[in-house]
């Protein structure tokens, strides 16, 4: 079971990372596959804040867990390390987009197309359930 739990927590992480590395570094790429949005669908400022100042953290961090799940695989002894300070960041950053899509959509502003919406919205849960699995694997593991 862990060695699927680590696979799905790579293929998971990977897919959030590889997404924000492409949509800091090479955005028009990201927009072609999908996965960023452009002016016409979101607001500007919003859409600078998300792709510079959270994009740059997102992917200076979003690579954690995804090493967590591969240490977990081998069977690393550091794996729950990587497993509760990836988690935090696979709560945050799903909370924090999902929380501030709702609100600014709420005050009228463009906050992309509905179908790029629901992936997110998507992907963010799966991502909280994956943060959470791992972080409880590692507390059982560490027996805090």
């Amino acid at each position: 079971m862990t060695i699927t739990i680590g696979i799905i927590t790579i293929i998971l992480g990977l897919i959030g990372w590889v997404g924000q590395t492409l949509a800091v570094f090479n955005n028009d790429l990201a927009t072609k596959l999908g996965l960023s949005e452009t002016e016409e669908v979101m607001n500007p400022t919003m859409l600078a804040f998300e792709r510079f100042s959270m994009g740059i953290m997102d992917f200076l961090l979003m690579w954690i867990l995804p090493v967590s799940g591969y240490l977990m695989i081998i069977g690393n002894a550091w794996w729950p390390v990587f497993a509760l300070v990836g988690g935090a960041v696979y709560l945050y950053i799903p909370g924090c987009f999902t929380i501030t899509r709702i609100v600014l959509g709420k005050r009228g502003l463009k906050i992309g197309t509905r179908s790029a919406q629901i992936t997110a919205y998507v992907l963010a849960v799966l991502w909280t359930v994956d943060a959470l699995v791992m972080m409880s694997l590692a507390i059982n593991e560490l027996n805090l």
